[in-house]
């Protein structure tokens, strides 16, 4: 998830989008998450008295498998996390590798697919939604070669959504202009793939911009959020894949608002997309260092906070939710390992295990 530095040119695109004031410009406020981390160096797991199990036999003493196992044997489904588009671009020899490497991942029990793609044609290198389409297609016949049955999930901001264009005027003209810079991941763009039936889920960010943008459009974030998912409901595109929302909540040293603060992120980013059709919310990330500092949902010392709170009591309600994880992050410390995959096991139901690709 690249939100930082394609916020920056996001904003540049957006002047001229009026906020109801003469000189107000719209500023961006990102539901993706900073770039997930994907080591590829496996070495010995930790000696985790509950990570053992048939992925032993498949890739013996590789940290990544002994992650999954350990959640899975705690009722975790498993997505392997991979940055494939990077590795079509490198070339076909990058690319054979990252996929033979997940076809290996394929046989890890609870496996449920791969994610393959952070943020398609967002800044990614894909620049057309023909080059984009290309890839997924390419993507998905080699996968379905080494990994039959398992499913394809791409995450992808759709910055027009937030933008709300259907209400025409600056806001059609706000639309425009970002669809310009990121053909690839217009909503028209993204549809497409969905009607080719290139994805099997859809994780999506609505782009939603600044709480100020909207209240000069005469609305709030939240009502902006519950407006773009009614919309993306009555496009149908729940009909075209399985569909999931995601949302960058972790914060250096974890969550840092107050129970006011992870109740509003929790209508907003839970509730608004579930009640509209969404199946799962992608929640970033468990842990994971970011411009020099770990970003994290828990503080270091695993101490519950208000979001941590109602994650659980999302969770206690049905609710489906997925973070990331890497074992570059984890303690190697046992008793340490196995504490944390029992926490991500109460409130996830799904976790993105790095795949160790690079």
């Amino acid at each position: 998830m690249r939100a930082t530095a394609i916020a920056a040119g996001l904003l540049v695109l957006l002047v001229g989008c009026s906020n109801g004031s003469p000189s107000g410009q719209p500023t961006t406020s990102p539901d993706s998450g900073p770039p997930m981390s994907t080591p590829a160096d496996p070495t010995q797991p930790p000696p985790s008295s509950r990570a053992t199990g048939g992925a032993a036999a498949v890739l013996p003493g590789d940290r990544y498998v002994a992650l999954a196992t350990a959640l899975h044997h705690r009722g975790v489904a498993i997505w392997w996390e991979t940055d494939l588009v990077k590795r079509w671009l490198d070339g076909p020899a990058a690319f054979d590798g990252a996929v033979a490497r997940l076809g290996q991942l394929a046989a890890v029990p609870g496996t449920v697919g791969f994610k393959i793609s952070d943020e398609i044609g967002y800044g990614d290198g894909l620049t057309s939604p023909a080059q984009a389409a290309n890839f997924l297609r390419q993507a998905r016949s080699s996968l379905a070669k080494v990994a039959p049955g398992k499913q394809i999930l791409v995450d992808a901001v759709v910055p027009e959504l937030g933008c709300l264009p259907w209400r025409g005027g600056n806001q059609e003209g706000c639309a425009q202009r970002v669809r310009l810079k990121y053909p690839a991941a217009s909503a028209a763009a993204v549809e497409s793939y969905l009607r080719g039936h290139l994805i099997d889920r859809l994780d999506l960010s609505t782009g939603l911009l600044s709480p100020g943008t909207y209240a000069g459009w005469g609305l709030t974030q939240q009502a902006a959020q519950a407006e773009i998912w009614s919309r993306i409901r009555g496009q149908g595109w729940e009909s075209l894949t399985t569909l999931q929302s995601r949302k960058a909540l972790a914060a250096a040293d974890g969550y840092q608002g107050s129970a006011t603060q992870a109740a509003t992120d929790t209508t907003m980013y839970i509730a608004a997309p579930v009640a509209a059709g969404a199946k799962a919310v992608d929640i970033w990330t468990w842990r994971q260092h970011y411009q020099g500092k770990v970003f994290s949902l828990l503080a270091p010392d695993l101490a519950a906070n208000p979001l941590w709170t109602s994650l659980i009591q999302e969770r206690r309600h049905g609710v489906q939710l997925i973070t990331h994880m890497t074992p570059s992050t984890m303690p190697t410390d046992p008793g340490s390992f196995d504490h944390e995959c029992d926490l991500a096991a109460q409130a996830f139901t799904a976790v993105f295990v790095a795949a160790g690709t690079g």
